[in-house]
């Protein structure tokens, strides 16, 4: 593969949503999710907490498939490969205001951080079936 990024499944009570979602985003994620009878696209979390850093929409379109686990790609915010920025300004985002949010058990807003990856994040393709349990 290459890329060196490696597939988990985690337990979708596992993963912690970071920021709040778009409801017509995730119902169109899950319709497209039912239709593929696969799941392409890993959602990226911070390991040690399970905060997804790319794939709030993902989540939660899991969740309304009632999926026990995910497909993960987990790292650290130490490593080379992330890069997260300010939606908006594109300036770098502190990663313990992160950290201090979720601990207190709130969101960030829609479209708050992204996350760059380099290299790229592999497409994949795992069937629903595989998830359910």
């Amino acid at each position: 593969m290459g890329h060196g990024y490696q597939i988990a499944l985690r337990p979708l009570c596992d993963v912690r949503q970071s920021e709040q979602v778009d409801p017509l985003n995730v119902q169109r994620l899950r319709e497209a999710i039912i239709q593929a009878g696969h799941w392409l696209e890993p959602i990226i979390v911070e390991r040690s907490r399970g905060i997804v850093m790319d794939g709030n929409h993902r989540f939660n379109a899991a969740r309304a498939l009632g999926l026990k686990r995910v497909p993960c790609i987990q790292l650290d915010y130490a490593d080379p490969r992330v890069c997260v920025r300010h939606w908006q300004t594109g300036q770098a985002f502190e990663v313990a205001r992160i950290f201090t949010t979720i601990e207190r058990g709130e969101l960030f807003p829609y479209k708050t951080t992204r996350h760059a990856f380099d290299p790229a994040l592999p497409v994949i393709s795992i069937p629903l079936q595989c998830l359910y349990d």
